[in-house]
């Protein structure tokens, strides 16, 4: 009987956090930026929605080791459906990797989104790309491992057959 109480009250006080946080989350303001992953040099665009009318945000492209002001928006709109579009360019100099895009404003209201930045891509030519012709030859996957792998591989699976084999014998 205790033991069902116990449960109940674990139950209980997980449903209040989970209510409760979700309270919190309300009325907090959210960004979005597409495309997710970009190229250096690059636009995106950049959606905020649940913010006070005339909130101005400051962008800023975060990274491990730098952190690059890319602008601001000003939120339009009424009510909690306020919000922006604006687009950014990536600047052509930034290294590959994932980035952090934050909206800051002056009273420290922040919404972040995820940002994967790659290579610089070369423009394309007016030349028509070169198609290479199939050369009908099988294609040959190399798929040898090391001694020390197969060996180490080998004995856990008998390792594990014999205690699987031990835990059916203890039972009957």
């Amino acid at each position: 009987m205790i033991a069902v109480w116990k449960r109940a009250l674990v139950l209980a006080s997980g449903m209040a956090l989970a209510f409760a946080s979700e309270v919190r989350a309300h009325g907090e303001p959210v960004i979005v930026v597409e495309p997710a992953i970009v190229a250096a040099g690059s636009e995106v665009t950049v959606t905020g929605s649940e913010m006070e009318p005339g909130e101005v945000f400051t962008i800023t492209l975060e990274g491990t080791t730098a952190s690059v002001t890319l602008g601001e928006a000003t939120a339009a709109g009424e009510g909690e459906q306020a919000g922006f579009v604006v687009e950014f360019l990536i600047p052509a100099d930034t290294p590959p990797g994932s980035y952090t895009l934050r909206a800051t404003t002056e009273e420290g209201e922040t919404a972040t989104a995820d940002l994967t930045i790659t290579a610089p891509t070369e423009t394309a030519g007016d030349e028509p790309a070169t198609v290479q012709e199939p050369s009908g030859e099988l294609h040959a996957l190399e798929r040898s491992k090391p001694f020390p792998q197969v060996a180490g591989a080998s004995v856990v699976a008998l390792l594990a057959a014999g205690l699987g084999l031990r835990l059916i014998l203890a039972r009957e």
